[in-house]
């Protein structure tokens, strides 16, 4: 089981003086009691906190002025530092957050079936708070009365029988979940794993594309009720991923993602055994690639493409009229505006025939004809945050459109014009007052980071995110779940009179060490940018001592760069050049050329100054190790880790062990040492997994989904999910 929440109740146990046995990580009785005890002669507050199954002190780090004393996790009002000549600008928010800290373990073993004893950006290990805190949500659907909503990080489907015409109007009622709280991942008939998108019929009938089951789930008639189980499953076969779906009761079209396929049946299927009448591959004819999104109006069928085979990567391909075989050709393609937004997606108005498509705006089509129909650009003062989910739905006059990135449904009373903005917000309190054409995103509120980079260095936190462009820290390391961090910095601060701090990049990657001269350092890399501070920066007045762009002496970077750090090199991964450049010390300025290169095959490195390890995502998925001792211009691994993994995204080594996010098979991989994994053996442990054969995601107190970046210190490994997960667990090592 997971660690039990817990908060900072001050009022509820009376300050105490110290007694022999409340010291740091000592045993004690009451959760929530505080007491004062000097440590190193100063005086220092503790919290009683569970941890595990253990009831122990933990240091109690002071609130930031303005914060709540309680803990409470309510949303709370960023401060944002102002410039001064100490070297603070606008490129750092405070954040006011009370928390307790961590108290340090001595252990280095990764045991199998440790469940994790803690958690961040998350609100729960495998739960929410209600039904108005959504986690990506992303299809709509409507029997033309209600209202569905299929909230996918939170495994469920919000049903409003009526659909809502206020933000303040609760769902009726949940499916796959037996309450508006709970959000485990299942593979039973009332249960969904990550689902993607819904349909209703207008004969009653309801279907729901699970994806991570490789199914579509079907109730024969509306469900009514909270936890309904669905009458039976369309079983579409392992790596099937069915992203999209869509029926008239008659018809119905599933998007299979990973296979590359539209299935087509032009009867029903009323057991779930009936193979599809239509299967149409992708290929470079039909140029289907990564098929999502899907919908039709019962002649057109509109299939939304993440990577498209042909010109266009992120597009709509439109099939004019119903396919009649597997050959069908795309009648034409709807490109978004801007090629760097998601695929469009959406529906049509059974009303007027006409059609709406949402990437980066909201677009108004005249309908889905033989040749591409006229479209006008509506709803512009709204500020869109689609993304992989964005979709749109049209009940009773009011358009609903849901914003993936930005986790609410915008809904405007009637079709929007040109320039609206919404009416209302569903899962936000609506627009941001601290900055322009914004609206409050609660992913942002509650912390909750994509793609996080995890490092610890004395005593404090740094969370990197590529997708955020932000370093959220934390001034102590937290045992308090759900913590919120102290500061953020952003790295997307390109105007900052600072040129130090003058940066845009996306921080893919992060390191924290001990540096040849005795001193912190603490890195983070992305794109063709690395930045340098002397330590995690926990004050405001924190400035980098590097920020290189582009080329540094003699090398000019393709991308894709990674960086590790340990106390006798600083490393900088190209990975598009398939080079890792290497500095004895820390580079001094740009015109530092590095001492030498290694050219490698990886994606991603990290050392601990007796090993250097690179994850090779791709081409035979692996990792190569280095002994640091032995490096030298073009030295050529010590040994490769060649297990059976997929997509393994990162790879540390703590004390002679070797942990491997095996991240396609949503699983971490640990080996006792590094010759007994180059050599060929089995791990001797694994995590987030019921077992070595368990390779499916699945979102539990005890399982994970896409684990992808690794931290291992002070007695604790912390894991990283990406992309469709954004927990950072924490596990207590042995």
């Amino acid at each position: 089981m997971g660690v039990v929440a817990f908060c900072l109740i001050v009022s509820s146990f009376p300050m105490k003086s110290a007694t022999a046995a409340n010291t740091n990580g000592a045993k004690c009785s009451k959760i929530g009691q505080v007491v004062t005890v000097k440590i190193k002669k100063k005086s220092t507050e503790l919290i009683c906190t569970q941890v595990g199954k253990n009831k122990i002190w933990q240091k109690r780090t002071a609130p930031t002025p303005g914060s709540n004393p309680t803990g409470s996790s309510t949303p709370t009002t960023p401060v944002v530092a102002a410039p001064s000549s100490s070297g603070s600008s606008s490129a750092v928010t405070q954040v006011t957050s009370s928390y307790a800290i961590l108290a340090d373990s001595p252990y280095t073993r990764v045991a199998s079936g440790t469940n994790p004893s803690g958690y961040l950006s998350a609100v729960g290990l495998a739960s929410t708070t209600g039904s108005t805190l959504f986690d990506h949500p992303s299809g709509l659907a409507s029997n033309g009365t209600n209202l569905l909503l299929v909230d996918r990080g939170n495994n469920r489907i919000l049903v409003w029988n009526i659909a809502p015409t206020s933000s303040s109007t609760p769902p009726d009622f949940v499916l796959c979940q037996n309450s508006m709280t709970s959000s485990a991942s299942g593979s039973g008939l009332n249960q969904c794993n990550w689902p993607s998108d819904a349909v209703v019929t207008s004969s009653g009938k309801m279907l729901v594309a699970d994806s991570d089951n490789n199914r579509i789930l079907v109730w024969n008639t509306m469900p009514t009720t909270t936890g309904q189980s669905a009458s039976y499953a369309i079983d579409l076969g392992a790596d099937a991923w069915p992203w999209g779906i869509w029926s008239n009761g008659t018809k119905v079209v599933a998007s299979l993602t990973t296979k590359a396929q539209l299935r087509i049946w032009n009867t029903f299927p009323t057991t779930g055994s009936e193979p599809a009448d239509i299967t149409i591959e992708g290929n470079t004819t039909n140029c289907l690639g990564t098929p999502r999104g899907v919908f039709s109006n019962g002649t057109a069928i509109i299939v939304g493409d993440h990577n498209g085979k042909c010109t266009n990567s992120s597009v709509a391909h439109v099939f004019t009229s119903w396919p009649t075989s597997s050959g069908a050709a795309v009648g034409y393609d709807i490109v978004p505006e801007d090629g760097n937004y998601a695929w469009p997606h959406g529906s049509f108005d059974s009303a007027t025939g006409k059609m709406y498509l949402l990437s980066k705006y909201l677009v108004e089509y005249s309908d889905a004809g033989t040749t591409l129909p006229r479209s006008t650009k509506i709803a512009t003062s709204t500020p869109f945050e689609g993304g992989d989910g964005g979709d749109v739905e049209i009940v009773n006059s009011y358009l609903y459109a849901t914003e993936y990135n930005g986790n609410r449904v915008a809904v405007f009373k009637g079709i929007p014009t040109a320039s609206a903005s919404a009416s209302f917000y569903i899962g936000s309190p609506g627009v941001d007052t601290s900055a322009a054409n914004k609206v409050v995103n609660t992913l942002q509120t509650n912390y909750m980071i994509t793609n996080p980079q995890v490092a610890t260095l004395g005593g404090a936190m740094a969370i990197s995110s590529d997708f955020d462009r932000k370093i959220y820290v934390w001034k102590n390391i937290p045992a308090t779940d759900g913590a919120k961090p102290d500061l953020v910095w952003t790295t997307q601060n390109q105007n900052d009179s600072n040129p130090l701090l003058a940066m845009d990049f996306q921080p893919d990657s992060s390191a924290a060490a001990t540096a040849f001269d005795g001193k912190p350092l603490y890195a983070a890399a992305g794109e063709k940018t690395f930045v340098v501070w002397r330590g995690i920066p926990t004050k405001i007045t924190d400035v980098p001592s590097l920020n290189i762009k582009n080329s540094i002496g003699n090398v000019n970077f393709s991308g894709s760069l990674r960086v590790a750090a340990d106390s006798k090199y600083f490393y900088i991964l190209d990975g598009d050049a398939k080079r890792i450049y290497v500095w004895s010390g820390i580079p001094t300025d740009q015109n530092d050329s590095p001492d030498f290169s290694i050219g490698a095959d990886v994606n991603r490195i990290r050392s601990d100054g007796n090993w250097l390890v690179g994850t090779s995502l791709y081409q035979s998925p692996h990792v190569l190790v280095w002994s640091v001792s032995t490096l030298g211009q073009n030295a050529a691994a010590t040994g490769t880790v060649s297990f059976t993994m997929n997509l393994p995204q990162d790879a540390i080594v703590v004390n002679g062990v070797l942990i491997v996010a095996d991240t396609g098979f949503h699983r971490i991989l640990a080996w006792n040492s590094i010759s007994a994994a180059t050599a060929g053996g089995s791990p001797d442990a694994y995590l987030g997994t019921t077992g070595s054969s368990d390779k499916g995601p699945n979102l539990s107190t005890t399982e994970t989904r896409w684990p992808a970046s690794l931290w291992a210190a002070n007695g604790y490994l912390w894991v990283g999910e990406r992309k469709f997960g954004h927990r950072v667990l924490r596990f207590a090592l042995s």
